[in-house]
């Protein structure tokens, strides 16, 4: 059944689906700065996070009725995957340790107009008046968020959020061209499970692991894993009743629920420049959206 031919209710499920992933997403970003007041770093919360996915994923799977067996040849693509996996898992909440939560939400969601990018250069896709004004948009607005940022935030943080934006990029096009004949959701069960063997053996292998201290930075922790952890079974059973384009509407407002929440828990204020810049990446986003580009998102 298309999703023109979805009854209403369906739809309906299908919308709060997707508006509870977008919360869940958007929220754990910003919380997850409790848990680096309280003493953990995001290598700990991006690999417990993984753990977790890991662990509950093929649960999720076999309750689902869904099998988690898959060719040979698809998991050599899944360790691949996995890999940009875990860089997405660690740079998109890990930089929030180092730079404010809305300047590493807008950074990180410079990766739909990379995968514009990605799809004319490596898809040889055709390239629209409409995809270049909306890619030439969005970058102008994050040179002028870099502009403003670089002598004032640490450079760590920045890399680690554009780090994680271009795993994401590669990742959608990776998949779309070579796994888009599988389950979407055995998919990710595999990529969680070798982005967690991945992002353990970098814990144990730099003795990098630090637990919170106190109970602000547990509960911090923890909110970020439970909540983007059951976030994206949630987006993926959204996308299956209203479809791509309308899940990567709401997928938008995650940046906004993410600079909210800094702002009311934190008092986080970006510059007029920074969010000038913002509003221009999002825009560039939406008329991608709405001329018809559909690349395929994922998220982390």
């Amino acid at each position: 059944m298309s999703e023109a031919e979805e009854p209403p209710a369906n739809q309906a499920l299908g919308t709060i689906l997707a508006i509870l992933a977008a919360l869940g997403l958007g929220l754990a970003v910003a919380l997850s700065r409790y848990a680096y007041e309280g003493g953990s770093n995001g290598i700990t919360v991006a690999a417990t996070r993984a753990g977790l996915m890991a662990m509950g994923l093929p649960l999720f799977c076999r309750l689902s009725g869904r099998s988690l067996a898959i060719p040979w040849r698809a998991w050599g693509h899944c360790l691949g995957l996995g890999a940009l996996t875990a860089m997405m898992f660690y740079g998109h909440v890990g930089a929030v340790e180092f730079i404010p939560v809305g300047l590493a939400v807008l950074l990180f969601f410079t990766y739909p107009p990379m995968i514009a990018v990605l799809n004319i250069v490596v898809v040889r896709a055709p390239l629209t008046v409409p995809n270049l004004i909306a890619i030439a948009t969005a970058f102008l607005g994050l040179a002028l968020m870099l502009g403003v940022s670089f002598d004032v935030v640490d450079p760590r943080g920045v890399a680690l959020a554009l780090g994680a934006g271009m795993a994401a990029a590669w990742n959608a096009v990776w998949l779309v061209r070579r796994m888009k004949n599988h389950d979407p959701m055995v998919v990710t069960t595999h990529l969680a499970l070798v982005a967690a063997a991945v992002l353990l053996g970098l814990c144990l292998g730099f003795g990098n692991i630090a637990w919170p201290v106190n109970a602000s930075g547990w509960g911090g922790l923890w909110a970020v894993v439970l909540l983007q952890a059951t976030s994206v079974p949630l987006y993926f059973l959204g996308l299956s009743y209203i479809g791509a384009m309308k899940s990567a509407m709401f997928t938008n407002a995650q940046p906004l629920i993410s600079i909210a929440a800094a702002y009311l828990l934190f008092g986080e204020i970006m510059t007029p420049v920074q969010l000038l810049g913002g509003a221009m990446v999002l825009g560039g986003i939406l008329l991608m959206q709405l001329s018809g580009s559909k690349p395929g998102l994922r998220q982390s």
